[in-house]
């Protein structure tokens, strides 16, 4: 008589054997039990648990960087005792930021970029946006040229001696001009979307850079 090859593919179970009656019992997940003759059974196959991976998440939907900044990412994945916790990262733009297999950003020029990361179980996404600035301060006075206020709400006020001309230029991330003018100690910005732009002056044969955030 061939001897029954026994394969349990259930996720939880535990067995019992029966001595006496040389037999063994298989309790299931599901409340129910099978009873199989020890005789009967030539090869049992357990099969491991696997959790599966439900979802994934960044710590963060944003990220501002400056030109050659590193930044290390931080995920959790639910559950977090997924079988599986293999990821995959990737930037939409790479010439404006990099990201490794670890999750480490590096900011190559300015601009902006989605970084997304995927479950190599389930394909669960999820995704930050990251914006990456050429000029991040400027070396000058405080009592030489200020701006104020920033973030920036409606309008920007240059402060600057009323004797100097000057020209004042807003750039957006991408470096194309959205604002020039002569002499103008107000701008208005209240039709300026939300976001990162740059602001350079030019006085007395000086450039004065700073990084403007209108909210």
């Amino acid at each position: 008589m061939n001897k029954l090859v026994l394969s349990l593919m259930f996720l939880f179970f535990s067995f019992t054997l029966e001595a006496a009656e040389n037999r063994m019992v298989v309790n299931l997940n599901d409340n129910t039990s099978e009873s199989f003759s020890i005789d009967e059974i030539d090869k049992m196959l357990i099969v491991k648990s696997i959790i599966t991976v439900q979802s994934v998440s960044i710590d963060t939907d944003q990220l501002e960087l400056n030109v050659d900044d590193t930044q290390q990412l931080k995920y959790s994945i639910v559950p977090d005792n997924a079988s599986n916790q293999n990821v995959i990262w990737e930037s939409s733009n790479e010439n404006v930021a990099t990201v490794d297999n670890e999750g480490l950003i590096t900011a190559i020029s300015s601009g902006e970029t989605t970084i997304t990361i995927e479950t190599a179980d389930g394909g669960y996404q999820d995704e930050l946006n990251v914006v990456v600035s050429q000029i991040t301060s400027v070396e000058i006075s405080s009592n030489d040229i200020k701006i104020y206020p920033n973030p920036i709400q409606n309008k920007l006020f240059i402060d600057i001696d009323d004797s100097r001309r000057f020209e004042a230029i807003i750039c957006d991330i991408s470096g194309n001009v959205l604002y020039s003018q002569f002499d103008e100690k107000e701008i208005d910005l209240h039709n300026f979307p939300a976001g990162n732009y740059f602001l350079t002056l030019i006085a007395s044969n000086k450039y004065y850079n700073f990084k403007l955030i209108k909210n």
